[in-house]
C-alpha cells in the first residue's frame, strides 16, 4: 500500500462504460473519470474521505505501480469533486 505525503491522494481507478441508444457499451476514455480515494495527505486542510468517489482530471495524475497493482497519485487541486453518496 502507498501512502499519500503532502496535498495528494492515492487513488485508484472505476471502471466506466457508456451505453449507446443502440444498447452497445463503450468504456470510458474522457479525461475526466472517476476513481476511489485510497489514501489522503496529511497537509490536506478538508480532506476528501478514504473510499469516496471523486471526479479528477487524469492528465494530472501520477501513475504507480506496486506488486502488480496500478494507482495514482494526484494532488488535491485536481479533484473536481465529490460524487454524493460514495
Amino acid at each position: 500500500m502507498i501512502t499519500a505525503t503532502n496535498k495528494n491522494y492515492v487513488i485508484e481507478p472505476m471502471e466506466q462504460e457508456t451505453q449507446t441508444a443502440g444498447g452497445i457499451f463503450i468504456k470510458g476514455s474522457d479525461e475526466t473519470q472517476l476513481a476511489r480515494v485510497l489514501s489522503a495527505g496529511p497537509d490536506i486542510s478538508v480532506p476528501i474521505d478514504i473510499g469516496a468517489t471523486i471526479i479528477l482530471n487524469w492528465q494530472q495524475a501520477i501513475p504507480v505501480k506496486l506488486n502488480g497493482n496500478k494507482v495514482y497519485i494526484v494532488p488535491h487541486d485536481f479533484v473536481l469533486g465529490v460524487v454524493n453518496g460514495s
